[in-house]
């Protein structure tokens, strides 16, 4: 058997796919069959797609394993010894039964069960990736419905038997959080289908994120429409059949007697669901759900959770303010219903397909495992905007408050947001984080965390990638995409400029999606004109208080195609200037993966020639900064290398001796070191960028304006090649095969020695995201860096000093996860690896504390209720002043230090 398969993802994979399929959607399959032993009829089609889904994902196993595992997940409910004859399993069953050992209810809460079968650390192990095959409030209805009871919630607390009363004192601190992906799946599908009567999203929107469930962005749509209608009449009968006025589900009109002219779209399109095939056209039953549905066009968007539900149809026929939502106990009633009368066969089919369609939305968000990289990542995290639709960003943020709420108290809570490119938008934006409304008894530190999204593609077709220099307003590299970050980072400073209290509120900048898209020199010249701007503002609030300015966090070090690559990325930040005491760093992957590890699977990668030459550049300043030891032999290959590549990418275009060339590159065709050195620190140089002109530079030329560096010529004019000149960039984005040896696996120790150093120095936290690690990054809990990073109590850090770490959930939706089953993933990986108990305690709250200590919100400042915001958001809007906010009482500076050295200790 291979070495590294992982058996439970293989294990949650079969067991949710007669759930999830689209052979089973098309098959309408309410059954599992079996004949001597074997899989047969429809099952035994919806086996084949399985095992065709599986062939690339098992990495070698045999079928027949995969079979042996199959019979435990789909048949171990069936009587064992019976004749093999045949045998057929009902849904029902099979969801019932593989739920009854794995949930028990404590008070209002849902919990995992263990016994000494199966030890809470391995139930937790299965449970965290069947939870990213089927939503998790299934599963709760499920083991309600086997309990005959009510369900006491939408999720399941992993820490409640281990880790309830831990973090209670104290609190955490989310780190780690983007607010678009913050809403839970339950509430997003509520809103959904409370929603796609009148305000449907349109199949494009659907297209531009990648891959659509049953074969088409059209057809998706359809079934979701049709699965809102569908949700509607399972509702009616069930509430119908409890107050004993049907007994059977063979005639829909019942339910709904004023259908008149209507009758016939509806009993089509149920018809079509329960078949699988044909849907009727979205906008027909759109029409007839707002028939239905009783609900005006121009209702009122939900301003909180509570809105949510309270908007929900389902609400009227399944009343509750607390606890679970109006689908949990839809889907427990149904469950209950099919268990007692299982020959109901156009209930169980409209259910099961109903279902189907809810649990593909639900994987269609969920960061499928195994397709690791960013890019992969960003048509997953797309996907979410098209079907949250409308919900506004206040209600974005009561999700995020009431999500990272779920355990531990919450004390502080940073959520990520994309700027606007008009001030007032910038405005409405922090004050919708303010004024969002969290659960009982949260009073969490807010703030906002504004980033920009690296991307390589401008928005629609046939345009230029940002970094082609052909660009036809600009002439350089990345001109279009500065210019449209200039917009917004003036959006910001004129926002605080006009509204400096928005600064409480406002408390960092990040950086973050498709890590090499874009590189870190186009960003310098935006954050430091916001890190100014910050500065005077944080002068001008003196008088209320200790304001500090923005803060810095960038995503880096997480996708790299060579971890010296991935090294450069984390560290450029600081050697530029950009990260200084204080400031953060996301993911940082590279900081603590192991350059064996890394080696053993990447013995030979394809990289761009001038990412090659800037990673051996930049290795070269650390050897001539005498911040990391050399061998000369390894001195002697990066200096041939250096020579290569600049005669490679430079070379004709410094042979074709154009207008104006200095003098000193003319007759050469290979740079000096020196030259390619000072033209990487201009190139990272903000102000020798604006006197240049950048973003403006298809009429610039440094050399006839006279607007150069007198003793750096040839360096300037080849930071000129390199931003302008598109055989340049051709040749530097050819790729450039490297072959990994162990003088660079040695580099590689001193360079994450060095690295490591700097961080623990200043103080830099990395925030630490580990299921976004295990799915993206494709890295097991129990390998991850984190443990490297900080190591454990007793433990000597590997590689140099100890770094801080911080912990977030990064994209909750997209990762099936929240920041309290984070650290609930990290204790019972530790406590796999035979760490004891009270070592791993230990460790999460070290985490825990970094996490306070590093947080950019503000002690000690709340926001006073301002009402539900203006439902126009280009009304006039009531200007929010200093008197809204209770800033803390000016500390003398004694009393700071002395804080602040208490907090070292």
């Amino acid at each position: 058997m291979p070495l590294d398969v992982n058996l439970l993802q293989l294990e949650g994979e079969i067991r949710a796919w007669p759930l999830v399929s689209e052979r089973a959607f098309r098959l309408s399959l309410c059954h599992l069959e079996r004949k001597g032993g074997t899989a047969s009829g429809a099952t035994r089609q919806v086996w084949d797609e399985l095992v065709t889904y599986l062939r690339p994902r098992a990495r070698g196993l045999s079928i027949e394993v995969l079979r042996q595992i199959r019979k435990e997940c789909w048949f171990s409910a069936l009587t064992r010894g019976s004749p093999l004859g045949r045998e057929r399993l009902s849904l029902t069953d099979f969801l019932l039964y593989t739920m009854k050992d794995r949930l028990l209810f404590l008070g209002n809460q849902a919990a995992l069960r263990s016994d000494a079968r199966m030890p809470i650390e391995q139930q937790a192990a299965r449970w965290r990736w069947l939870s990213l095959m089927l939503p998790p409030d299934l599963l709760i209805a499920a083991h309600a419905a086997h309990l005959c009871a009510e369900p006491v919630s939408d999720y399941v607390s992993l820490g409640a038997s281990n880790l309830a009363n831990f973090f209670e004192e104290a609190g955490v601190a989310q780190a780690h959080l983007h607010v678009g992906a913050a809403v839970p799946f339950e509430w997003l599908w509520t809103h959904l289908m409370s929603r796609v009567g009148r305000t449907r999203p349109h199949h494009s929107e659907l297209s531009a994120s990648g891959e659509s469930p049953f074969g088409s962005t059209w057809e998706f749509l359809a079934w979701i429409v049709t699965a809102a209608l569908a949700r509607l009449t399972l509702a009616a009968f069930l509430k119908y059949a409890e107050a004993g006025r049907v007994s059977t589900f063979n005639d829909f009109g019942r339910f709904f007697p004023g259908l008149r002219g209507d009758a016939v779209t509806y009993r089509a399109a149920l018809q079509a669901l329960m078949r699988g095939e044909h849907p009727i056209h979205p906008l027909r039953v759109s029409m007839l759900l707002r028939h239905l549905g009783g609900v005006a066009p121009n209702a009122p968007l939900p301003m909180s959770l509570h809105d949510v539900r309270r908007f929900d149809p389902l609400s009227v026929w399944f009343p509750a303010t607390h606890g679970a939502l109006p689908e949990t106990r839809l889907m427990t009633r149904g469950l209950r219903f099919l268990h007692q009368h299982p020959r109901d066969e156009d209930f169980a089919r409209l259910f099961w397909q109903y279902l189907r369609v809810r649990n593909s939305t639900y994987r269609h968000l969920v960061h499928e495992p195994g397709t690791a990289g960013l890019d992969w990542f960003s048509v997953h995290f797309r996907r979410i905007s098209a079907l949250r639709g409308d919900l506004p960003q206040r209600s974005l943020t009561a999700a995020a408050l009431a999500l990272e709420s779920r355990g531990p108290p919450l004390k502080s809570l940073e959520v990520r947001s994309s700027p606007w490119s008009h001030w007032h938008e910038i405005r409405s934006l922090v004050r919708d984080v303010a004024s969002a409304p969290g659960p009982d008894g949260c009073e969490a530190e807010r703030g906002l965390v504004i980033h920009f999204l690296k991307d390589r593609l401008p928005r629609g077709q046939g345009r230029l990638l940002y970094g082609d220099p052909r660009q036809r307003a600009h002439g350089c590299r990345f001109g279009s995409y500065f210019y449209e970050r200039l917009r917004e980072t003036l959006a910001i400073e004129k926002a605080l400029r006009r509204h400096p209290e928005l600064l409480v509120i406002l408390r960092g900048i990040d950086v973050c999606n498709l890590e090499m898209s874009v590189p870190l020199w186009v960003f310098l010249p935006l954050l430091r004109r916001l890190r100014r701007a910050s500065e005077a503002v944080s002068r001008a609030l003196e008088p209320h208080g200790r304001i500090p300015p923005l803060q810095r966090t960038l995503h880096a070090g997480e996708d790299f195609r060579r971890l010296v690559e991935g090294l450069r990325f984390v560290h450029e930040p600081i050697e530029f200037n950009v990260l200084t005491v204080g400031d953060r760093v996301g993911h940082a992957i590279s900081l603590g993966l192991r350059p064996e590890r890394w080696a053993q699977s990447a013995l030979w990668v394809e990289q761009p020639a001038e990412e090659r030459l800037d990673d051996l550049l930049w290795e070269l300043a650390r050897y001539r900064n005498v911040e990391m030891p050399v061998e000369a032999a390894r001195l002697e290959y990066i200096h041939g290398e250096i020579e290569r590549l600049a005669h490679h990418i430079y070379g004709p275009a410094l042979c074709a001796r154009p207008p104006g060339e200095p003098q000193a590159s003319r007759g050469s065709s290979a740079p000096s070191l020196e030259d390619l050195l000072l033209a990487r620190r201009l190139r990272h140089d903000p102000d020798f960028l604006e006197a240049l002109g950048y973003p403006f530079l298809r009429r610039e030329n440094p050399f006839l304006r006279g607007k150069h560096h007198p003793r750096s010529d040839t360096a300037v004019w080849l930071t000129w090649l390199y931003l302008t000149d598109f055989g340049v960039y051709a040749r530097g984005r050819m790729p450039e095969p490297v072959e990994v040896t162990d003088s660079e696996v040695r580099m590689l120790h001193q360079a994450q020695r060095f690295v490591r150093s700097v961080f623990s120095r200043l103080g830099i936290t990395v925030e630490a995201n580990p299921s976004s690690n295990m799915l993206v990054g494709d890295l097991p809990l129990e390998e991850h860096p984190v443990f490297r990073l900080q190591p454990l109590p007793g433990n000597e850090a590997p590689d140099g000093a100890t770094v801080q770490v911080a912990l977030g959930d990064d994209d909750p939706v997209t990762f099936a996860s929240s920041l309290p089953d984070e650290f609930s993933h990290l204790f019972y990986t530790l406590i796999r690896k035979g760490v004891s108990t009270q070592d791993a305690l230990s460790w999460l709250d070290q985490v825990r504390r970094n996490g306070l200590r590093s947080r950019f919100t503000l002690p000690g400042i709340s926001v006073a209720p301002r009402g539900r915001p203006r439902r126009r958001p280009r009304q006039k809007e009531e200007c929010m002043r200093a008197r809204d906010l209770r800033f803390p009482k000016p500390r003398p500076r004694e009393q700071e230090r002395e804080d602040w050295l208490e907090e070292g200790e």
